[in-house]
């Protein structure tokens, strides 16, 4: 055996052998093939499955129940307050989600003196928070 040139003979492929072997040696173990889990596999000596048997049990998501919704148009609640939520670009008031125009026909239909309108800011963009704010001082109401 002369080397030709003088270089060595590359080991790569006997490398790339023992990484495998070694890896399906770790790999192994995990997935029940005998090495690591100290000679127990897939099936004992007289055929039977080796693995514990595993009990499974079923996940269901039970939905939140639904609000009911109100058949008539919301109204001053009875301690005299108003709510209306711009959460991004949804406005919210008295919980249904409404359009400008809606909110202007509800307010004149439901804001009277003495009655407290509330203007949340839930994560709002900014363009419909102002539209609100703008159409409650052209209606003259009040916020708090």
């Amino acid at each position: 055996m002369a080397r030709e040139n003088g270089k060595r003979k590359s080991h790569a492929g006997r490398n790339t052998a023992v990484a495998a072997v070694i890896l399906a040696a770790l790999l192994g173990g995990h997935y029940g093939l005998g090495i690591g889990r100290g000679g127990e596999g897939l099936l004992t000596q007289s055929g039977e499955s080796a693995r514990p048997e595993t009990e499974q049990t079923a996940v269901t998501e039970t939905a939140p129940p639904a609000e009911p919704t109100p058949e008539a148009e919301p109204e001053a609640t009875d301690d005299g307050r108003l709510e209306i939520v711009v959460r991004e670009d949804q406005i919210l008031y008295e919980g249904e989600a409404v359009d400008l125009t809606a909110l202007e026909e509800a307010l004149l239909r439901d804001y009277a003196e003495g009655v407290t309108v509330t203007l949340t800011d839930d994560h709002a963009i900014m363009a419909t928070y102002d539209e609100v704010a703008a159409l409650l001082a052209s209606l003259n109401i009040p916020t708090e």
